[in-house]
């Protein structure tokens, strides 16, 4: 269950981000065990924290402290079932194409933007609320953009990896055994004030709990509550990302595929203990499955591709991208040596109780 944390909020992104320029700390092997430690238990204390990798407390929150500071980690929190998922690959004018994605960037249901390889550039990941509010975004805000020539659509039906699953696997058996909690099903259903609850968390998944019962009007008993419910249930989801570039990570690749729908759930399945795949998505577009990997040098995109022909004859890579800059992830504005320097607060594209933000 998610503990109360209160000693140090993340920090790096409220106040309009940090300069690229500022000096960056070396991302060391206890970073990423930091990183792994709160990927597994995004709200342990930081007590349970330090005690899981042999360091105190107070170690622990001030180096997790330098991270967040200098953009080089940070925690989201979202809720799956407020929103469809597209990933939308444009063809532009390269005269426009920076333009383009610096103002796909700054809209807050487009919460990850990507410049890529290949004939289509520019792909963005946009939350709405249903198929009509996509076309809405598509055709109203996207397509009539100067440079667009072409915009492809695809709809996430259902993923079985994503970033919230990926694991560097930095820590031992051991560690990740004390770090992890029973999570037995619990029923949690919709209720007032839980969309305010997700947006109070969305910017920073460890704020205390008095702090989230004051922006949202719930009692603390009552966030306690519904965090740990809806943390238990899946209806909220939190995500401990970092620089992956500082990291190691150098190479991000990308491939979109055919596969017939009666294969998909294997595929997913298999692919969620691969330690490379960051998301395998199933699709409604003609290549049904979209793949993305981390990996540390060029030449590991073709030895993953032989894997995975080799593996699933039946798959067809239909397109393949390395990623050249990633300018947004999980509403995170991210430098180009991939820190984090700015935050959109996020929205859902169509959802108008939570306001105008078009």
């Amino acid at each position: 269950m998610p503990e109360d944390t209160a000693e140090l909020p993340d920090t790096a992104m409220l106040g309009g981000g940090v300069p690229e320029s500022a000096a960056l700390a070396a991302f060391d092997e206890r970073d990423l065990d930091l990183v792994n430690a709160l990927q597994i238990n995004p709200r342990a204390s930081w007590t349970r924290i330090g005690e899981s990798l042999g360091m105190d407390a107070t170690t622990a929150a001030r180096r997790w402290g330098q991270l967040t500071g200098s953009g080089l980690a940070w925690i989201t929190a979202y809720a799956p079932e407020f929103a469809t998922v597209a990933y939308l690959r444009l063809r532009c004018r390269a005269e426009h194409l920076a333009e383009i994605s610096d103002r796909a960037a700054a809209m807050p249901a487009v919460f990850s933007v990507d410049r890529m390889t290949g004939s289509l550039p520019l792909q963005l990941s946009v939350a709405v609320e249903n198929l009509s509010a996509l076309d809405d975004l598509t055709t109203r805000e996207l397509a009539v953009l100067p440079g667009v020539e072409e915009i492809r659509t695809a709809v996430g039906l259902h993923v079985y990896m994503e970033g919230s699953h990926w694991r560097p696997q930095a820590l031992d058996p051991g560690q990740r055994n004390r770090l992890t909690d029973p999570r037995e099903p619990v029923a949690s259903r919709p209720r007032p004030g839980d969309a305010a609850l997700v947006l109070a968390l969305a910017a920073d998944g460890r704020r205390s709990i008095a702090d989230l019962a004051r922006d949202t009007g719930l009692t603390e008993t009552t966030v306690r509550r519904r965090v740990s419910d809806m943390t238990r249930s899946g209806r909220l989801v939190f995500r401990c990302d970092f620089a992956e570039q500082a990291a190691g990570w150098t190479v991000t690749a990308n491939y979109w595929g055919r596969l017939p729908a009666d294969a998909l759930d294997d595929l997913g399945a298999a692919l969620a203990s691969w330690p490379e795949i960051r998301l395998c998505s199933a699709t409604a577009d003609d290549d049904n499955v979209a793949l993305i990997a981390w990996l540390r040098a060029p030449r590991e995109a073709l030895l993953l591709e032989t894997r995975l022909r080799r593996e699933f004859p039946e798959l067809r890579i239909m397109e393949r991208q390395l990623t050249l800059r990633t300018l947004k992830r999980m509403g995170r504005i991210l430098g180009p040596r991939g820190r984090a320097v700015g935050y959109v607060p996020f929205r859902v594209w169509g959802r108008a109780e939570e306001g105008p933000f078009r």
